[in-house]
C-alpha cells in the first residue's frame, strides 16, 4: 500500500463504484479502500442482513449499469422488489469481477480498518486508522456516506437497562431474536422493517414513534398505478414526475413554468400529489377496525406526501399492513425514561421489555475530520466551528436566492405546520453535493438523502473523478458559492422539516443526476423525443457514460494496462 495514488474511505455502494470508476480511467494506479467493518457492502454487507430486509428499489434499478443483477427470479420478488441478501451476493461478485492491473476490487479493500483521523499536510492527505497504520495519498474519495455512525438518543436511565439494547445497524448480527418482548424506537422505514420482522417471528412488539418529531414514514405501494410501468419506483422516477416535484435541478421550460407559475398548473400538480396520497392511504386503511386496539392509526403521516417532512418507503410485502395492525402495538409518544426492565412513555404508559432496538437514524459528522477543517470543506460540523464572517456571507447569499426560489415555485411559499428540530451543526455546503468549493483534492460521495443510491453512486463517482483529474470545467468559486446558496435556500423551502441540514433531496434523484451529467457534458443517458420524458431512471440508462466521458476528454494514457 506504499505510494498510494488514491485513498477511498468506505466500501459500500459509493466506495465500490468510486473505485471502479477511478480505475477505469487509471487502471495502473495504486488505491486503498479503507473499510471499518469486517466485510464490504456498507448497509448491504453480510453483517447487516436479515430475512425481512428488502430493497427499496426494484430489479433493473438496484444494480450498477455495467453488470446486471441476474440471480433473482421474478417469483421471489414483490413487483420486482427483492430481499437485500441478493444484493449482498451481487456486490461480492461485482468486486471480484472487476480487475485492473491484475488486481480485483476485492484485493484493494482493507477490512477492519476504521479511519480515526484524516488530515492534510503539505498538500498530502494522511489517514490514521484503527489498525495503527497510516495511509498517505495526494487525493481522497470519502465514500463513508450517511449510514456509518449510529444516532442513539440520550434517554435518562438507558444505561440501567438490563435487557438487550442495540441500534438498527447491528440488528442483522445480533442475538436479540431470543428475546420475548421488544420495543422498536423510530418512525422511518428501518423501524417498520424491524417491527415487521419481530412480529413475523412471534415476538411481542411495541413500536414507539416520538410525538415531538414529524411522525411516521409514508409507504408507497409496490405496484404501479399506471400499467406502462412495472412498479411504483419506475412510475415515480422519471422526468415527467420530476417536473411536478418543484425541484431546483429541473430545467426551466414552458412546461415547468406552466406547472409551477400558473394557477391551473399548480392545481394539476396538487391533483397528482393528492391522487398519490389517497392511493397510499387507501392501501394502509389507517382507520381499520382490526388495528384500533393496537394504535395502528398512529402510523398515519403527519403532513402531506408532497412535502416529505420525514422519510418514506415502499411496502414490499403483501401482508405488511395486516401484520402490523394485528400484531404490533404502535405508540405516538416521547420516551420519558428507561429503567432496568421498562420503557416509560411521557403519557404514563409503561412497557415491560427485554429488548430495545433504536431505528433512529445516523449522525452526519465525520468524526475523523477536525471540526474547523470539516467546516472549511463544506461538511456538517458543530456550530462552534462556524466562522461568523462566513456565516454572514452565506446568510446574505441565501436570502437573495430565496426570492428567486419563491418566484419560480410559488407553491413553496405555504408549507404545512411541521416540527423543526434544533440543528446543532452547520449545513452541508458541497458543490453539487460532492465537491468542496475551496479544495480539489478531496470529494464526498453519498452525503445526501435521496432514493436510488446505486444510480446516484455512478453519477457522483464520475463527476468526482472528473473534478479530481481536473478534466471538468468548473465555475469560479464565487459562482459555486451562489449555486450552493441557491440549492440550500430552495431546500429549506422544499423540505421545511429537513432542508436545514443541506443534504435532503428525497424526490430529486432524476433532476439532480441529470444536472450533474449535464455539467459533465454527457448525453448517452438521454433519449430523443417525448419518450425520454416518461423514461424511468433505471441502471441501464447509465451504461456507457464512462466511455463517453473518456472520448470527450481524450482518454487516459494508462488505459492500456486495464
Amino acid at each position: 500500500m506504499d505510494n498510494l495514488d488514491m485513498i477511498i474511505i468506505g466500501a459500500g455502494v459509493y466506495g465500490i463504484q468510486a473505485a471502479r470508476t477511478y480505475l477505469e480511467f487509471h487502471p495502473s494506479h495504486n488505491i486503498a479502500i479503507l473499510e471499518a467493518d469486517s466485510c464490504p457492502g456498507g448497509v448491504w454487507s453480510a453483517n447487516r442482513m436479515y430475512d425481512a430486509f428488502w430493497t427499496q428499489s426494484p430489479l433493473e434499478m438496484w444494480e450498477y449499469s455495467d453488470q446486471p443483477l441476474k440471480d433473482v427470479e421474478l417469483k421471489d420478488t414483490h413487483h420486482m422488489y427483492f430481499q437485500a441478501r441478493h444484493f449482498t451476493v451481487y456486490l461480492d461478485g461485482y468486486l471480484k469481477s472487476h480487475v485492473y492491473g491484475g488486481k480485483t476490487l476485492t484485493d484493494r479493500i482493507v477490512l477492519n480498518t476504521k479511519v480515526e483521523r484524516l488530515w492534510k499536510e503539505n498538500g498530502v492527505w494522511h489517514a490514521q486508522t484503527s489498525s495503527g497504520k497510516s495511509y498517505i495519498a495526494p487525493k481522497v474519495i470519502d465514500a463513508s456516506g450517511l449510514t456509518s455512525i449510529p444516532n442513539i438518543p440520550q434517554i435518562p436511565g438507558a444505561n440501567t437497562f438490563k435487557g438487550k439494547m442495540i441500534h438498527h445497524k447491528d440488528f442483522g448480527r445480533s442475538d436479540i431474536w431470543t428475546c420475548k418482548t421488544c420495543v422498536v424506537v423510530g418512525g422511518a422505514k428501518s423501524a417498520a422493517d424491524v417491527a415487521y420482522a419481530y412480529a413475523k417471528a412471534g415476538l411481542e412488539v411495541h413500536w414507539v414513534i416520538r410525538k415531538s418529531g414529524n411522525g411516521p414514514a409514508a409507504y408507497f405501494p409496490a405496484d404501479s398505478p399506471v400499467s406502462y410501468y412495472q412498479n411504483s419506483n419506475e412510475a415515480f422516477h422519471h422526468r415527467m414526475m420530476a417536473s411536478m416535484s418543484a425541484s431546483i435541478f429541473t430545467p426551466e421550460s414552458w412546461w415547468t413554468r406552466f406547472l409551477q407559475q400558473t394557477a391551473i398548473g399548480r392545481a394539476c400538480v396538487k391533483f397528482v400529489w393528492g391522487y398519490l396520497q389517497r392511493e397510499l392511504y387507501s392501501r394502509a386503511k389507517y382507520d381499520r377496525k382490526d388495528g384500533q386496539e393496537n394504535g395502528f392509526m398512529n402510523l398515519k403521516p403527519d403532513t402531506g406526501l408532497f412535502w416529505q417532512n420525514d422519510s418514506s418507503g415502499v411496502n414490499q410485502r403483501a401482508d405488511f399492513f395486516d401484520t402490523i395492525a394485528k400484531k404490533v402495538k404502535v405508540y405516538r409518544q416521547d420516551i420519558e425514561c428507561i429503567d432496568i426492565h421498562n420503557v416509560h412513555l411521557a403519557n404514563g404508559t409503561t412497557i415491560d421489555a427485554d429488548a430495545i432496538v433504536f431505528a433512529t437514524g445516523w449522525k452526519d459528522s465525520p468524526l475523523y475530520i477536525d471540526p474547523h477543517t470539516a467546516y472549511y470543506l463544506g461538511l456538517a460540523t458543530p456550530k462552534s466551528a462556524e466562522d461568523l464572517k462566513e456565516a454572514s456571507k452565506w446568510a446574505t447569499l441565501e436570502t437573495s436566492a430565496d426570492a428567486e426560489i419563491l418566484k419560480r415555485y410559488p407553491i413553496l411559499s405555504n408549507p404545512p405546520p411541521c416540527h423543526k428540530r434544533s440543528f446543532t451543526e452547520t449545513p452541508f455546503r458541497l458543490y453539487k453535493s460532492i465537491l468542496p468549493i475551496h479544495d480539489r483534492s478531496i470529494v464526498f460521495l453519498g452525503r445526501m438523502v435521496l432514493a436510488n443510491h446505486t444510480y446516484n453512486a455512478e453519477v457522483q463517482s464520475l463527476f468526482a473523478i472528473a473534478a479530481l483529474d481536473n478534466t471538468l470545467n468548473l465555475p469560479s468559486e464565487a459562482d459555486m458559492e451562489e449555486e450552493v446558496a441557491s440549492v440550500r435556500a430552495w431546500q429549506k423551502r422544499r423540505y421545511p422539516a429537513r432542508g436545514e441540514a443541506g443534504n435532503w433531496f428525497w424526490y430529486d434523484i432524476v433532476p439532480y443526476t441529470d444536472a450533474v451529467l449535464k455539467q459533465l457534458g454527457l448525453e448517452s443517458h438521454r433519449m430523443k423525443g417525448v419518450s425520454d420524458f416518461f423514461r424511468p431512471a433505471v441502471a441501464k440508462n447509465l451504461e456507457g457514460l464512462v466511455e463517453e466521458y473518456r472520448k470527450k476528454t481524450g482518454g487516459s494514457e494508462d488505459r492500456k494496462t486495464r
